[in-house]
């Protein structure tokens, strides 16, 4: 069984994880940057390694932007509401899987045990929406019971 001070726990967890996304994602647009301006003015208007070095830099930027918006969403999450269905901020334990409805990261391995954090807008989600304890739901040929949530 699941404890609120569990949830509590990976929340914080998800949250650091999220806090060093985005700091790796920061140095990483940096380094571009860095890499871009050091290779100087383009020798030409086709000039690839600078381009690419730029490329790079917006990609990460999409990333960090990502991440900041997950620990947003990560920090609006109350911990001690208890939830009665399936919904935003629900840690659900069925049969076969932990599911905590969240933020789209797939599976983390917390405390020696796979949980897939998921997001409301994934199928998996609308599958299991508004279910109560033992309820089931079935998604890609599974059949999950909840057994409690969180």
């Amino acid at each position: 069984m699941k404890t609120k001070a569990y949830k509590a726990e990976l929340v914080q967890y998800l949250i650091e994880l999220q806090e060093q996304a985005i700091s790796n994602a920061r140095k990483a647009m940096d380094d571009a940057q860095e890499e871009a301006n050091n290779y100087g003015a383009p020798k030409d208007r086709y000039d690839g390694f600078r381009n690419q070095q730029l490329r790079r830099k917006d990609l990460f930027a999409k990333q960090l932007s990502q991440a900041m918006t997950n620990l947003d969403l990560l920090n609006r999450l109350d911990e001690t509401k208890q939830h009665h269905e399936v919904g935003f901020g629900t840690l659900v334990q069925t049969e076969k899987a932990v599911f905590f409805v969240a933020i789209g990261l797939g599976i983390v391995n917390f405390k020696g045990e796979d949980i897939a954090v998921i997001s409301m807008l994934v199928p998996l989600f609308h599958a299991m929406k508004s279910k109560k304890v033992g309820e089931s739901f079935s998604f890609n040929q599974n059949d999950f019971t909840i057994k409690q949530l969180v």
